[in-house]
């Protein structure tokens, strides 16, 4: 509809939205929408296929979310490939679980109406001005990001179709007085004991290991000790943010780009507008005759806003009587832009005006001059303007320049590096997860890791990232993922056996102990009280904590810790939380919730059980 009308709008708000968009929406699969329709496949659920463009976008976004989160520490994170390589697996799995809702949705015949669709829109607040829902705002966001109208509802259909599953699940979930009163009990309950921490760091000097137990570890655990894929690679740069400061703009050229696009600095001339739409559809002559019989009713005294209502395609403006807020010239479809200029006053309303998308009839219902700024108030834009386009035209034609040295002489950087006035770089060894930055494009990376690239070790070609940068690499070295030798590795072998053994020793010590305590005595070792704690407590070890209430009065247990130490815990004594009724209602929900939860995890592992799903781990363990 009128997405289409709105050509060249480039609003700072627009661009605003659209990032609110991708955010919202992008582990849903807006990627399908966007980036076209490649069938490199990831995985097929029940014959529905999900894409490799779907896993990247919902891969990267898992990544920006653990930058955010973990900051300096990311590069350590990523570093971890089998870290990496369960991540990826997760994001698999959870546009599997996505699509397996969506097919029990439609099995179960539920259902989202035009209406509701329409309302979920209208609430969103990325389409909202001054708390009112933004027809114009809306149509624009939506062209920025590759939607219509038709296809944005369409996903927000299978959301909320999502949503009706899940809300059913949790729908179905109650819990009775009882229960409520049982689990307020359990976690106000209280209880007594005493433990006794065995270090596992004083038995390592105890620990010996043998030149055969090495080995067998070695022989028996070699999947411990692969080393991924890697790379060394040199690689040219051509950056056009370098190029700008090496371009310069005289006084001159800053005044002759004023006066020549005047109309840019400053508000020109703004009209506000409603209009009424008829879309051509199957049949182009009853569209005229609707058309015809909307500015009939206008002439005969219809007040405009209600005929919009009725005879309207353009539904979301319709419902605002026609209303498409303000406009610019060149923002609209040219002939609607026209006719929207043709009128004069306030109030006026035009003939049928036919578009590539329909038949209008607009009304003029306000007008803004124009007011252009002083040079000297947008002379640092200009000066940037122009600095970006010398940029540009330095950027091409270097780029230009890369592409066909480094094409010319494959088997070497330095004349193309030399041409476009730039450095040839040389990288140490790293992964596909912890590449340098400038490599860590998913563009540059999937062609670094090409095998012809590797085999034949000669350029690549111009590869442009979306931060206007522009790379030709070449492999230098290379080495395949294998199993690390045993030298290698046999001193970290050595010490993962030692803490192994120290550990088995603490535990030792710890059930000696607890063989004491359960005789009734007190062994000769620093023993710690816990008196009337609760499962909240945090000054004892966590485990020791849990384990305490997992056991009956007087029981001992002896456990590992998770930092490798052991320990004996003993309960004493315990005390039933008192239950307090005017806390039972917040606990209702508390209960539901967690058994909404477990419920659905159940039908999801039930959906993938009864599925027909095939997943490409080599499309995934790029």
């Amino acid at each position: 509809m009128m997405e289409k009308i709105r050509e060249g709008s480039q609003s700072v708000i627009v661009k605003a939205i659209l990032v609110l968009i991708i955010l919202t929406f992008a582990l849903a699969g807006v990627g399908s929408y966007i980036t076209g329709n490649s069938e490199v496949v990831v995985a097929k659920v029940n014959g529905e296929k999900i894409l490799q463009q779907d896993f990247d976008r919902a891969y990267q976004n898992e990544r920006d979310r653990l930058k955010q989160q973990f900051g300096d520490m990311y590069e350590a994170i990523i570093s971890d490939s089998g870290y990496m390589n369960q991540m990826r697996q997760n994001v698999l799995e959870n546009l599997i679980e996505k699509a397996l809702l969506q097919q029990f949705a439609d099995e179960l015949g539920l259902r989202v109406s035009d209406q509701q669709v329409k309302q979920a829109i209208r609430s969103m607040p990325q389409f909202k001005t001054a708390g009112s829902f933004n027809n114009d705002m809306y149509l624009m966001a939506l062209r920025n990001v590759g939607f219509t109208p038709e296809s944005f509802a369409s996903l927000v259909r299978e959301q909320m179709l999502q949503q009706q599953v899940m809300q059913g699940v949790a729908a179905t979930e109650f819990s009775l007085k009882p229960e409520q009163a049982a689990y307020y009990s359990l976690q106000n309950e209280t209880r007594s004991g005493r433990y006794i921490v065995a270090q596992s760091a004083l038995y390592t000097s105890q620990v010996e290991v043998t030149d055969e137990e090495l080995q067998t570890y070695y022989d028996e655990n070699s999947e411990q000790f692969y080393a991924p894929e890697q790379m060394k690679v040199a690689f040219v740069e051509l950056s056009k943010a370098d190029l700008m400061n090496q371009v310069n703009v005289s006084d001159d050229e800053v005044k002759a780009f004023y006066e020549a696009n005047k109309a840019q600095y400053g508000s020109a001339e703004e009209r506000r507008v409603s209009h009424i739409l008829v879309e051509y559809g199957d049949d182009k002559d009853a569209a005229r005759q609707k058309i015809e019989q909307a500015q009939q009713a206008l002439q005969q005294g219809e007040d405009f806003a209600a005929v919009a209502k009725q005879y309207s395609t353009d539904t979301f403006s319709a419902e605002q009587g026609g209303d498409l807020g303000w406009i610019e010239p060149g923002v609209m479809d040219k002939d609607f832009d026209s006719a929207v200029f043709a009128l004069n006053n306030s109030g006026d309303v035009s003939g049928i005006v036919e578009t590539s998308f329909g038949y209008h009839i607009i009304k003029l219902t306000d007008v803004r001059e124009s007011n252009i700024k002083p040079l000297e108030e947008v002379r640092d834009d200009i000066v940037q303007q122009l600095k970006e386009d010398k940029a540009d035209e330095l950027f091409f034609n270097k780029q230009q320049q890369l592409a066909e040295i480094s094409f010319e002489q494959p088997d070497t950087l330095e004349p193309a590096a030399e041409a476009i006035g730039v450095e040839v770089k040389n990288t140490d060894w790293f992964t596909r997860d912890s590449a340098p930055t400038v490599l860590s494009d998913q563009a540059v990376m999937n062609k670094i890791f090409a095998p012809e690239l590797i085999d034949e070790q000669l350029n690549s070609d111009v590869i442009t990232t979306a931060d206007d940068k522009a790379l030709v690499v070449r492999v230098t070295d290379h080495q395949p993922k294998r199993v690390k030798d045993f030298a290698t590795v046999s001193a970290q072998i050595r010490q993962t056996l030692v803490q192994q053994k120290a550990q088995d020793m603490a535990l030792a010590q710890a059930q000696k102990w607890a063989d004491v305590l359960a005789s009734g005595d007190v062994p000769a070792a620093e023993v710690k009280p816990l008196e009337s704690i609760m499962r909240t407590h945090q000054q004892a070890p966590r485990q020791v904590v849990q384990t305490l209430f997992t056991l009956a009065p007087q029981q001992t247990q002896a456990i590992k810790l998770n930092n490798g130490d052991a320990a004996v815990v003993q309960l004493t004594d315990w005390q039933k939380g008192q239950v307090e009724d005017s806390a039972l209602d917040s606990i209702a929900p508390r209960l539901q919730n967690r058994k909404a939860q477990v419920t659905l995890a159940a039908l999801i592992e039930q959906l993938k059980a009864e599925a027909d799903i095939s997943r490409s781990l080599k499309a995934v363990k790029q």
